[in-house]
């Protein structure tokens, strides 16, 4: 496998991580309304931020190394 399939394996293995995590706490916010606690949702919600701007910053890694050398 090229280095560059690597990489963007490896990239979209991290997207699948970050992508779980977003659920997670997505999950924990839900369960924290259903229960009247708005202000622990709001909490729950806070990584969200870091995370979705991880994601994008791997989606833009990902698009470089596809357009350097495109992928078969």
């Amino acid at each position: 496998m090229s280095d560059n399939k690597i990489a963007i394996t490896q990239i979209i293995k991290a997207m699948q991580r970050d992508a779980e995590d977003i659920m997670n706490q997505i999950d924990l916010a839900a369960e924290d309304i259903g229960q009247g606690r708005r202000n622990s949702a709001i909490g729950a919600l806070a990584p969200v931020d870091a995370t979705i701007e991880r994601l994008a910053s791997l989606l833009a890694a990902a698009r470089a190394i596809h357009r350097v050398v495109p992928l078969d």
